[in-house]
């Protein structure tokens, strides 16, 4: 049996015919009065025509259908907007790699942990010596060349990707910037400078004008249209040498990379001027992937499953599923254990305008939820000058669930990294800065902090994965590369439990 009829046997092809549907009608109704034809010029029109009248309703159904399927395949800006194969079937037939990425700020050392991967560093340096025709990135800000007063030597890394991107801009390959709007706090310095010296596109999204309040806290990378790199790194120099950053990067995977692609070009969208939140997306971005349908390849040889999801809801075409509803369909998905780690968590929202905030409590009922279904739950949260002081009781109030006489058990930690003097002096640095969570059964790395906002009104993306370990082999996959980084930073002098 071939591996295409493997997974057909599975039950995961997709049918797109009800959306094609619905899109002829949509077709019909916002283009049919630029069709109106004279009356008088077509009665002359078919007195010499071999069209006759009868025939016409007929020769006008088979124009519009032709529209159907022509019209799609290349949107207003000239983007291919036609169906790929892999979404037909559900099966990425791409030799994709995958390699986790982490930043482990300076002089943080583990004993006897001989855990070694790929540096955040290197894996953008992999992306820009392989762009030979695009890059595009989601960015929340820009600090690739120090705009602290105080020059501080761990800055040359991100001096030296400013460069790179610079040059190869000026090379002409096409690299686009979506990026939050500038600010007093967040100039976005770097990426006007590269849009003046390197032919760099740049949009900013006003999420202010767009939704109210929130940012786009989103932090990835496509590299013609099959590398990607996604993770918790901000491009900041301190991200690369002073923050403890983790992602993945992922190679010769065009079909991840198209379907990622589709969430930058909402952002794209929404950053261009006077620009407004469609009631109703584009067909071409839609996706048919999610928690309960996820895409079909192999992950470094191994067959796997892959999907990306999306916040806040109102930037998510049809099929993308919401970042939350991820989270929560990864903790239903556990069997044994779920382990998440984390900057900050809240059940609650925190930036809301005019003091709006309220209680969100998603994620933290589907928490006590796992737990007293008899699964294991570890938090692992970041401890630093910016920790919220009403952090400490919500994680209480979730211990005091182990004396309920549950199947589940429930254990937090907060990582604190240690700071020379000189290293104090960096702002905003120093800190545990990952946004992953990992189950028995399923990988999810994302861009947000597990708190209400991140949610509803902020811009984010997960990348969940599912189980890839080889039994034959006995090799690990991401999933258990993953669990064992958890444990590694659980395990370490650096993290303290939090007791009652």
């Amino acid at each position: 049996m071939s591996e295409s009829e493997n997974f057909k046997l599975k039950g995961c092809t997709q049918d797109g015919r009800a959306d094609m549907t619905n899109f002829e009608m949509d077709l019909f109704d916002t283009r049919m009065n630029s069709y109106n034809i004279d009356k008088e010029e077509s009665e002359e029109c078919c007195k010499n025509s071999f069209i006759k009248p009868a025939c016409l309703p007929i020769t006008i159904v088979c124009f519009f259908i032709s529209m159907v399927i022509i019209f799609p395949l290349l949107n207003d800006e000239g983007y291919d907007t036609s169906t790929k194969n892999y979404e037909r079937t559900g099966i990425c037939m791409d030799s994709c790699s995958i390699r986790l990425v982490e930043s482990i700020p300076t002089n943080l050392t583990y004993d006897n942990i001989k855990l070694s991967y790929l540096s955040t560093y290197d894996a953008w340096n992999i992306l820009l010596d392989k762009a030979t025709k695009s890059i595009d990135m989601a960015v929340l800000y820009w600090n690739l060349r120090e705009n602290d007063s105080k020059k501080f030597p761990t800055s040359i890394e991100g001096r030296n990707i400013y460069e790179k991107i610079k040059k190869i801009g000026k090379s002409g390959i096409n690299i686009r910037v979506a990026q939050n709007l500038e600010s007093k706090s967040f100039p976005q310095t770097d990426a006007f400078d590269l849009k003046k010296e390197a032919n760099v596109n740049v949009r900013s999204l006003n999420f202010t004008k767009l939704l109210g309040s929130g940012v786009l806290h989103t932090k990835f990378w496509i590299v013609d249209q099959k590398h990607i790199y996604i993770g918790s790194a901000n491009m900041d120099w301190k991200s690369l040498t002073e923050v403890k950053e983790m992602g993945v990067l992922i190679e010769n995977c065009s079909c991840l990379a198209h379907d990622l692609h589709k969430i930058f070009i909402v952002y794209w969208t929404l950053g261009s001027p006077d620009s407004q939140i469609p009631k109703r997306w584009p067909i071409y971005l839609r996706t048919h992937f999610n928690y309960n349908n996820p895409m079909l390849l192999k992950l470094n040889s191994f067959p796997s499953t892959a999907f990306f999801s999306s916040s806040p809801p109102e930037f998510s075409p049809k099929g993308r599923q919401n970042d939350s509803d991820a989270i929560l369909d990864v903790f239903d998905g556990a069997e044994k254990y779920a382990k998440f780690a984390v900057m900050d968590y809240l059940p609650t929202t925190l930036y809301m305008s005019s003091n709006k905030n309220f209680f969100w409590g998603d994620i933290d009922f589907k928490i006590r939820e796992t737990i007293y279904r008899g699964i294991n739950v570890k938090i692992l949260l970041s401890q630093w000058d910016h920790t919220k002081n009403e952090t400490i009781p919500y994680m209480k109030s979730l211990l005091q669930m182990n004396d309920a006489n549950i199947k589940g058990k429930v254990e937090v930690k907060f990582f604190k990294i240690p700071s020379t003097e000189e290293q104090k002096k960096i702002t905003y640095a120093r800190v545990n800065h990952n946004k992953y969570m990992v189950t028995d059964q399923h990988a999810l790395i994302g861009t947000s902090n597990w708190v209400g906002d991140y949610f509803i009104t902020t811009a984010g993306v997960s990348l969940v994965i599912g189980k890839d370990y080889d039994n034959i082999n006995e090799k690990k996959g991401i999933v258990e590369e993953l669990n064992d980084i958890f444990d590694r930073d659980w395990n370490s002098k650096y993290s303290k439990s939090l007791v009652l």
